[in-house]
């Protein structure tokens, strides 16, 4: 049986994150992943020629002294990453059916501001309102800005605060209310649910600075590996964990699905809790607490489409565009299956071939599992000519509404790909597609909260099921993880230094 001193279930962000953190302090990890390709939400696939990001779109707080800059250079990533800057007078553009404006976020605060007041010039106590709400939230949450406190956690009142009330209270426009809601979608957004504290950090990050990986995102799945790797770590692919094996309430060692097993002093789990859970016999996980974990609900996930465009047909765009059909986009995540889709969110990405033109676009609109919950046994390219015509028929639904901002849009295409919830289950594991993790909310905070410490008292969560989901939320749950192995002040003092 082999033995290591750290041993990793799962390869996404988290998991890579952890294992390179633990092994640049010198202990010996093993991260096992069940898939050929590393990276959860990182993964890419080819198509034509191309390559297409399955979760990652944008990125945000990379300039230098910004916190997850601050991150990525400790662990080696910002001199190798090659990336391009959004738009600095709009990042995000937010659309609506009947308007003929695009709403424009841009990146810097006051910038940020004066954009939105060109739009909205009688509204400037609510935004400043705005800006200064969100600064404050993210000043308040320890590990967003490298500080170390006993809890590392904000007051609770920001976790029951709720995004769309919070909206209401700063401004009676309904128009700006939706406009700053407007990139609801990076969270799965839920009226009567979505904490403002989600909402500020991912907001705020992105007025930060805003960023597109050129070629993908997998390069940050396989700078980590190299790096793992020359710390002398060990990656497993194609290897998948059945069992934790747990004496006297102690985990002991994994068991892969060929009876292998591996034994470690820690274990660090990036796959979903419930997940976890379900692998594990031990009477120290209390049934009230199994059950909290498997009934909690998860975020929404998406039917994507992946395009191949003609050459030289359409202008690259270095933003980012969020369509709604409904006025009120709080709607859009509460459709009617037969009145779909309500929403979309459109891009091109970037790539190493410098043109004035996109080769591909990625228009994504959120999908309940239930949708395709009668294939949810089938496996990967088998899964029949239902599925099939099912993905054909909302394709030609989703270019329908694209169509209404972005006239003859087929004329462009050369070719396209679909995914759905069971796409996105299959390749990154997430539970039901979720993009998003456990749903946070607001109306119990203490519900959803997953902390990275379990009754195990060597067995801990990562991910994006732990303190907040995307890059800079997996990130910052990351150093909470080996901050339990490590020492939390140890590892903020060291991450500090290294600036």
């Amino acid at each position: 049986m082999q033995t290591y001193d750290v041993v990793i279930i799962g390869s996404g962000l988290g998991g890579l994150l952890c294992g390179y953190m633990l092994g640049k302090e010198g202990l010996t990890v093993c991260i096992i992943e069940k898939n050929k390709q590393l990276g959860g939400c990182l993964q890419v696939f080819k198509r034509n020629g191309s390559v297409f990001d399955t979760g990652v779109h944008y990125i945000g707080s990379l300039d230098k002294g910004q916190i997850l800059h601050r991150y990525f250079s400790y662990c080696g990533l910002m001199d190798k990453l090659k990336m391009k800057k959004l738009d600095a007078n709009g990042f995000d553009l937010i659309g609506f059916r009947d308007d003929d404006k695009n709403y424009a976020f841009a990146q810097g605060h006051d910038h940020f501001l004066d954009t939105l007041l060109t739009f909205f010039p009688e509204e400037k106590q609510g935004l400043t309102l705005y800006i200064n709400k969100i600064r404050e939230i993210a000043k308040a949450f320890p590990l967003n800005n490298l500080r170390y406190s006993e809890e590392n956690e904000m007051d609770l009142s920001y976790f029951k605060e709720n995004t769309r009330d919070f909206l209401r209270s700063i401004t009676s426009n309904k128009k700006l209310q939706n406009v700053l809601a407007g990139g609801n979608f990076l969270y799965g957004g839920d009226a009567e649910k979505s904490p403002l504290y989600v909402h500020a950090l991912i907001t705020n990050s992105f007025i930060e600075s805003s960023w597109r990986l050129v070629d993908g995102s997998a390069q940050l799945a396989d700078l980590l590996a190299q790096g793992i790797i020359s710390q002398g770590g060990t990656i497993r692919k194609n290897s998948e964990v059945q069992k934790f094996i747990c004496k006297e309430n102690i985990l002991k060692y994994v068991q892969l699905a060929d009876g292998e097993c591996i034994d470690g002093k820690y274990f660090i789990s990036d796959i979903h809790p419930a997940l976890t859970l379900d692998m594990l016999e031990t009477s120290a996980i209390r049934k009230i607490y199994r059950e909290r974990i498997a009934t909690l609900e998860n975020s929404l996930s998406a039917f994507i489409l992946y395009i191949n465009l003609k050459k030289n047909s359409f202008p690259k765009l270095n933003h980012n565009y969020y369509y709604f059909r409904d006025d009120d986009v709080w709607k859009a995540s509460k459709y009617q299956t037969n009145d779909w889709p309500a929403q979309y969110m459109l891009l091109t990405p970037e790539n190493s071939v410098s043109s004035d033109y996109a080769d591909t676009m990625i228009i994504m609109s959120y999908m309940r599992f239930d949708e395709v919950k009668r294939w949810e046994s089938t496996s990967v390219e088998q899964r029949g000519i239902d599925y099939i015509s099912f993905k054909q028929k909302k394709a030609e639904l989703l270019l329908d509404l694209v169509d209404q901002k972005f006239p003859g849009i087929r004329k462009h295409i050369s070719a396209y790909h679909t995914s759905t919830p069971l796409t996105l289950r299959d390749y990154t594991g997430s539970r039901e597609g979720s993009m998003f993790g456990i749903l946070r909310q607001s109306d119990d905070p203490y519900k959803t909260r997953v902390s990275a410490r379990t009754r195990i008292p060597n067995l801990f969560f990562t991910g994006q099921n732990t303190i907040m989901h995307g890059i800079l939320g997996v990130t910052i749950g990351s150093v909470a993880t080996c901050g339990e192995i490590v020492g939390l002040k140890y590892l903020i003092e060291r991450i500090n230094r290294c600036q």
